[in-house]
């Protein structure tokens, strides 16, 4: 990839254009393929829906700068509705489907948000909210069910884009609700300029793909990038309306598809016999454990790198395809497009030295303006133009990033400092692990000790003395778990991040080991 032609080439001024070229370049190839029922979108279809829907949002009173939530499943209605409020200038404040009642509340009081476009699935949670009304006006409140309200008003609304609104590449389009894990959600604020960089940069971050896995939430922005990269590249974007674990592989068959993204989890998952004639272009990573790197890339005959980004910064690190002597390193690769990155002494806010780990702080192009009515935490959160990740990272003399862990994410037992990545990442190495998670529990000799979590492998046993036997081998003594647990599947929060507080809180008699007492508890 030359990151210096990527900088000059991305012309769109906003996603509206975005969409009308494709349209114009790609006309009847598919664009969107449900997974699910086999529905299919072309792009000159797509394109028609997107300004059918934007007046038919108008015409409900949705203005430029008007905030609309959207609490919709991976269904095509989610993504024409998201690129119609772009058409109109308005803001999309994207809600997750699995948000209770108190969680929608929360999101559009927060948010500021004055109507809602929601599936009929979901009206129980609308409707649990009290005083429900004086939340959200029922008159703008637009419910998607096949043959609804959402669908009756795209049919009847115009196809002449004549009119719309032509937004700039600064104009607000998303705000982006953080997961909350260490307390309430923030709301990122995005502009259009953001999504048009991240859909580019991502689309030239590997071989171009024909048809691409959209298994994750359209709510979050793994979703959305991959389908913007579908937008840029013409490729089609197959779309399932969950993520399935034991499924993927026949997915891939069934479908075709020559890229999606593995986890360890993914990683670990048996040989399926139609594997081998896929042509896979590339895999995406985040994180995937190092000895299970080069074993994936055999297993599927394709490149399989790493993508680091976060909600406040999109693409940030990538892993070029041709560093291939990078493979299983565990690097995070090297500054996106469009970003500048520096390894900082959060205390001092100097930069540290080659080899040391400080703090990962990223600016450039596109990045989120703040979060919105949040002013003490954007000031918190920036450095000047410097959005401080909170994730601690360190850099090798040929410039490729490491990630450490988070800087919140430690464990200090008697007064040092002990990454819960680290840990994790060896856990991760132990035949029949499928995943881990280490926390602190609280102690009150050392102040905290290591309990390590885990989630085995469907018909495997793995004993809490193979764990410290596999751990003391490879960590210093102090890192070694006190406490192993066994979870059948870990709490997640609303991004289906793990979520570790729950894991920290958790008093689970009989599924917790202790290496110091060597029993139960």
């Amino acid at each position: 990839m030359n990151v210096n032609r990527l900088e000059r080439d991305v012309s769109h001024a906003n996603l509206g254009a975005l969409v009308d070229d494709a349209a114009a370049r790609y006309g009847e190839a598919p664009l969107w393929e449900s997974i699910d029922d086999g529905s299919t979108l072309s792009f000159a279809a797509f394109a028609e829906q997107t300004v059918r829907c934007a007046h038919g949002l108008r015409a409900l009173g949705v203005e430029p700068g008007s905030h609309v939530a959207v609490m919709l499943p991976n269904v095509s209605a989610y993504v024409i509705t998201w690129i119609a409020l772009a058409r109109l200038g308005a803001v999309m404040v994207p809600v997750n489907t699995r948000s209770t009642s108190r969680e929608l509340e929360y999101v559009l009081r927060d948010s500021d948000s004055r109507f809602l476009v929601i599936d009929a699935a979901y009206r129980e949670a609308l409707d649990g909210i009290e005083n429900r009304d004086s939340v959200i006006a029922p008159t703008r409140v637009v419910v998607h069910r096949e043959g609804g309200p959402w669908s009756a008003m795209v049919a009847a609304a115009s196809s002449d884009a004549g009119g719309l609104p032509a937004p700039t590449p600064e104009t607000l389009m998303s705000i982006q609700y953080t997961s909350g894990s260490t307390g309430f959600p923030k709301g990122c604020m995005l502009t259009q300029d953001y999504w048009i960089v991240l859909g580019y940069v991502r689309a030239h971050q590997g071989p171009r793909p024909s048809r691409l896995l959209i298994d994750k939430p359209l709510t979050y922005m793994g979703g959305k990038w991959r389908f913007l990269m579908c937008l840029y590249l013409g490729c089609t974007a197959c779309v399932a309306q969950r993520f399935s674990l034991s499924g993927l592989q026949q997915r891939l068959v069934d479908h075709r598809i020559d890229f999606f993204a593995a986890t360890d989890a993914v990683a670990k998952l048996p040989e399926h016999p139609g594997v081998a004639d896929l042509d896979i272009a590339w895999i995406s990573i985040a994180g995937l454990s190092k000895a299970l790197h080069a074993p994936l890339e055999k297993k599927f005959g394709a490149p399989v790198r790493e993508l680091y980004g976060l909600t406040e910064t999109g693409s940030t690190l990538y892993m070029p395809t041709d560093a291939t002597h990078m493979v299983g390193s565990g690097s995070c690769g090297l500054p996106a497009p469009y970003r500048q990155c520096r390894i900082v002494d959060p205390e001092s806010g100097s930069d540290v030295a080659v080899g040391e780990t400080g703090e990962l702080w990223v600016s450039g192009r596109g990045i989120l303006k703040g979060y919105y009515n949040k002013p003490d935490a954007t000031r918190e959160a920036f450095s000047g133009e410097w959005f401080r990740t909170g994730d601690l990272f360190r850099q090798d003399a040929e410039g490729y990033y490491y990630i450490q862990g988070r800087i919140k994410d430690s464990i200090r037992r008697s007064g040092e400092n002990i990454s819960a990545r680290e840990v994790e990442s060896v856990a991760a190495g132990i035949p029949g692990v499928l995943e881990a998670a280490a926390v602190a529990a609280p102690d009150e000799l050392r102040g905290q000790e290591v309990k390590l979590c885990l989630v085995l492998q469907p018909g495997a046993e793995v004993t809490p003395e193979q764990v410290i036997a596999h751990c003391s081998e490879r960590l210093a003594a102090f890192k070694v778990p006190r406490y192993v647990e066994y979870y059948d599947e870990f709490p997640r929060t609303s991004s289906n991040k793990i979520a570790k507080q729950a894991l920290s809180a958790a008093a689970r008699p009989g599924r917790v080991y202790d290496r110091t007492t060597a029993k139960w508890l």
